[in-house]
């Protein structure tokens, strides 16, 4: 699962106390180009995309010319990695970073998230985890980067982008490196965090102001990072600013959710924190006089995976000034395997419908609703096995059924930690056979000039929609498609009438309106069998009250008294069916 948004830690711990990590298999291919560190200790590592091919760029980095190099250089698909300069030595990667850093470089670009394969970020992973291990190098990506290239400002120790080090000429890693993956990545193959804990930042893509105006603030002791964000109060109920924070949880399960801020006389004595998880919503009023520059645990809640759960910050306070800086998500008990979900109930709303409906069951990321024509085929999810991924939803309706045919039916919640099928009794449910539409009646024809004729009619019920058909024959209205002069358009089940444009003026046009669904189709026929559109020195014609001559095998064509004989059903949907 893609997470977006990156994880910040105040503090890293000594990796003394972190488990060795497996050294990644590295192939030793020098470079001449690099020098001593002068006696700098290592407390960074720098990411970088090697805008090129891991050939092209080990090939580069070798050469004296270059005036380049890097430690380390990943292959694309993460089963090579090849050392080019000793850690102990200074490698020419990231200008004024370089006597405290080592640099790997990534073969790919830092505008394609294609770079970012599951062959690349594992051999990442292990590499960073194992140099953050021998060298003490704390596994946090800290927020910043320099402002300009003479004043060099930016000066954090962890795990750094390029772009951090060279605004003003490098983006690498790029918009689509995942920092929070790589933190708890490696933070995970260290032992030092739960791989599901998240922090959210004021900086941080899960953080988004929903209403009103919050100004950043830099000045306060204790903030989380290098700035917060803060609102004026409003004495009303309803707040006027409103800011949230929204993780995306890779797991489901219960999480303590705690905030940080910097504390301050002026500051709300009863800051509205809500905290939406999956039992709803919970208000916790936190005095941010006092505790600040610290985790301030709300309280442990049950969320999903994803980003259904959030918190939400608003200025419906006292006495001035509320504070949104960062809220932590830390993991206390994954989610088991969804439960079965119970209360299983089908409905045939018509002959090719069906509306499933189940209770929620807890901790579900989502449901599966699979249909089979046979208890068998549900079994084994084979021969007629259908299934639909609905989402974190009880209820799904699904269309184009086979009239008459029974479904045997089930319900799979499930989880980042699996999940577990509901079955319904009775097992089964029949749909009735069905029947054609009715047909239409009440068929009018209005001329409205010389190019426009509106057809009107009255719909005869069960149809999922309509053909109108005009020729300037009754030859080739009964023919069909692929007459010389028939034409038709398909209109949608509620359609009532119909505005044709574009005709010739001065011309005489036959019509009939088919109304179908999935079990056949009818024709309709008007009293008044043709139109004439006006021009020429032909006056206006006057369409009468016309009425219903249709017929499931036989219908009237051209002229009022004349009887053409029409194509059997089967033909007739045939024809249909090349219509679409």
């Amino acid at each position: 699962m893609t997470r977006t948004f990156a994880l910040l830690l105040l503090a890293g711990l000594a990796c003394g106390l972190c488990a060795q990590p497996t050294k990644p298999t590295i192939i030793w291919d020098p470079s001449p180009n690099y020098n001593s560190r002068g006696g700098v200790t290592i407390d960074s590592i720098v990411i970088h995309t090697t805008e090129g091919s891991y050939a092209g760029a080990v090939s580069w980095l070798k050469n004296p010319s270059s005036g380049a190099s890097a430690h380390y250089v990943i292959k694309e698909n993460g089963t090579e990695i090849k050392q080019l300069v000793a850690d102990s030595d200074r490698a020419w990667h990231a200008t004024y970073y370089n006597s405290r850093s080592i640099g790997i470089e990534c073969a790919g670009y830092a505008g394609q998230a294609s770079t970012w394969t599951q062959g690349i970020l594992p051999a990442l992973y292990d590499l960073v985890a194992w140099l953050c291990y021998t060298h003490g190098v704390q596994a946090v990506h800290p927020p910043g980067q320099a402002t300009s290239q003479s004043q060099q400002d930016f000066n954090s120790p962890g795990l750094v982008g390029h772009y951090q080090v060279q605004p003003w000429n490098r983006t690498d890693p790029g918009p689509h490196f995942d920092w929070n993956a790589l933190v708890t990545e490696v933070n995970n193959r260290l032992g030092t965090s739960s791989s599901n804990d998240r922090i959210v930042d004021n900086v941080d893509p899960g953080f988004s102001v929903i209403s009103g105006s919050w100004s950043t603030g830099t000045s306060a002791a204790g903030k989380y990072g290098a700035d917060y964000r803060f609102a004026g109060n409003t004495s009303g109920g309803t707040p006027t600013a409103v800011a949230e924070w929204r993780p995306n949880l890779p797991a489901g399960g219960d999480y303590e959710v705690a905030v940080w801020y910097p504390q301050g006389t002026n500051r709300a004595d009863n800051a509205p924190f809500a905290v939406t998880h999956a039992n709803g919503t919970t208000s916790v009023p936190v005095n941010q006089q006092t505790n600040g520059g610290a985790w301030v645990v709300l309280g442990t809640f049950p969320f999903f995976t994803g980003t259904s759960g959030y918190v939400r910050l608003g200025n419906n306070c006292n006495p001035s000034v509320v504070i949104a800086d960062a809220v932590r998500f830390r993991s206390v008990t994954p989610a088991p395997a969804a439960p079965a979900p119970t209360g299983l109930v089908a409905t045939a709303l018509n002959a090719t419908d069906i509306q499933f409906n189940w209770n929620w069951s807890a901790y579900a990321d989502g449901y599966f609703v699979d249909i089979a024509q046979s208890a068998a085929d549900l079994t084994a999810m084979t021969g007629t096995f259908l299934n639909a991924g609905v989402g974190r939803v009880n209820t799904y309706t699904w269309q184009g059924l086979t009239p008459g045919a029974t479904y045997y039916w089930r319900v799979w919640a499930y989880n980042a930690a699996g999940g577990n099928h509901g079955y319904p009794t009775p097992a089964s449910i029949t749909l009735s056979a069905g029947s054609p539409p009715g047909a239409p009646t009440n068929l009018t024809a209005t001329v409205l000039g010389d190019h426009e004729i509106a057809f009107n009619w009255t719909a005869g019920g069960g149809q999922d929609g309509f053909w109108l058909d005009i020729a300037q024959s009754a030859a080739d209205l009964t023919a069909g498609p692929g007459a010389a002069t028939f034409q038709n358009v398909q209109l949608a089940a509620g359609a009532t009438s119909y505005t044709w444009t574009g005709l010739q003026d001065n011309t005489v046009y036959y019509w009939r309106l088919f109304a179908y669904n999935a079990n056949g189709g009818v024709h309709a026929y008007p009293a008044v069998a043709s139109v004439m559109t006006t021009g020429g020195s032909h006056s206006h014609q006057t369409p009468i009250e016309d009425r219903d001559r249709s017929s499931n095998s036989r219908g009237c064509a051209a002229g009022a008294a004349t009887l053409l004989p029409l194509p059997a059903l089967p033909a007739l949907l045939w024809r249909r069916r090349r219509r679409a």
